[in-house]
């Protein structure tokens, strides 16, 4: 098995002067950060099984050393998601027209979720109804149950319908951003000249957690989920406007020790101030609630430029793993859980430690995610759009040096 060729075109482009709306503009760091992100998806949703937050299948032991590093990805991998979404958004839509746009949109995203609501998840709800005893029997007998019986759902997939709606709602104001571009590349340079000035980017995800997270119970519904909604909405459009700017990513880079100063010392006091054995981060008052909302946000924010700033400093390169990556990276997401809550209900049976089971788990679901994409969906282009793969084409990149 070889990895996919990719075409590098020896051109650089500077990147205080990059062409935006060139087809072969791409920053790679880009891709290693939704790489990342989608491969660290994995350890957490692993690691879920061995806390007491609640999960599809849980270990009849927890881990409480596994907290700590739970409780930090916890923080800003979701932010994360949204940020770089927004800013993918942004060059897939470049010059395209608004039909283009909602035709591949609706291609890359509804399909995929119908596929996975039918066929994806329903392993997934088998294997809880086992574990919880809610059901025996064979698969098959399960199945019509979960499609006529009221149990359809999108678990995990809830990521793609919040996306598509958050790229068709916002298409208008995409639009506005791209025909006003000059306008608001001076108002981002002038934000991002001092990271002080991070305090007015802060400021709309403070309100939105303040008014709506006690409002608005985490349901990840679509439809009565309006603080979800909300700040990710939030997140995902600073993407898509951070994205518009080359300047301001630049300056992101420049001032990425100070996100991560910024980011240590927030989380720091999110959990030594707030956590309590690694079920409630809020004091009871109501000064002390407010302090740590503000600190989240400035946690979340602080991580998510962070990110940028090394990512832009240390990986803005291609190659041919990469290419493969980034190809791989979205069925993988899409199969991934099905994959893990599978071979957790029956991991958590063995007689053996957290740690055993941890590793088995999470490298057994590389493994059998990466046989399932290569060779039950890379091979076969007819299935392609079912799992939101692009048509096989031969790109060349421009390389953005930062």
């Amino acid at each position: 098995m070889s990895f996919p060729k990719v075409l590098l075109n020896t051109r650089v482009l500077s990147f205080m002067n990059p062409d935006f709306h060139s087809p072969n503009y791409r920053l790679f760091y880009v891709d290693w950060l939704r790489v990342i992100a989608f491969t660290l998806l994995i350890f957490y949703h692993t690691g879920l099984v061995f806390v007491d937050w609640g999960y599809h299948i849980q270990n009849n032991q927890f881990s409480e050393s596994m907290k700590l590093p739970m409780l930090f990805l916890n923080q800003w991998r979701l932010p994360l998601l949204f940020f770089v979404s927004g800013l993918g958004v942004r060059f897939a839509l470049g010059k395209r027209s608004s039909g283009t746009f909602i035709r591949e949109r609706f291609i890359r995203l509804f399909v995929p979720l119908v596929v996975g609501v039918l066929f994806i998840v329903p392993p997934q709800v088998y294997y809880e109804s086992l574990y919880r005893r809610q059901f025996e029997g064979s698969y098959i007998t399960f199945y019509p149950m979960y499609i006529l019986g009221g149990k359809l759902t999108w678990n995990h997939l809830w990521f793609l319908p919040y996306l598509l709606v958050y790229s068709l709602g916002a298409l208008p104001f995409f639009l506005f951003v791209r025909s006003r571009m000059t306008g608001v590349k001076r108002i981002l340079d002038w934000l991002f000249n001092s990271p002080a000035k991070l305090i007015l980017l802060l400021i709309p995800l403070v309100v939105i957690e303040v008014t709506l997270r006690n409002a608005f119970p985490d349901t990840r519904n679509l439809i009565n989920d309006g603080y979800n909604f909300a700040f990710y909405f939030y997140v995902f459009l600073l993407g898509y406007l951070i994205g518009s700017d080359a300047k301001s990513l630049e300056m992101i880079q420049r001032q990425r020790w100070f996100y991560l100063l910024l980011g240590i010392s927030s989380f720091l006091m999110i959990y030594f101030g707030w956590h309590a054995s690694g079920i409630n981060f809020l004091e009871k008052s109501r000064l002390g609630w407010f302090a740590f909302s503000i600190l989240k946000c400035l946690n979340i924010l602080s991580w998510i430029f962070c990110c940028f700033g090394f990512a832009g400093k240390y990986l803005n390169r291609n190659s041919q793993f990469l290419a493969y990556a980034n190809e791989s990276v979205y069925p993988f997401y899409i199969i991934h859980q099905t994959v893990l809550i599978a071979l957790a209900y029956y991991v958590v049976q063995f007689p053996a430690g957290i740690r055993a089971k941890y590793a088995m788990i999470t490298f057994s679901t590389f493994v059998l995610s990466f046989l399932i994409y290569e060779f039950g969906i890379r091979r076969f282009a007819a299935v392609h759009i079912l799992f939101g793969l692009r048509q096989k084409k031969e790109l060349k990149k421009t390389v953005v040096i930062v």
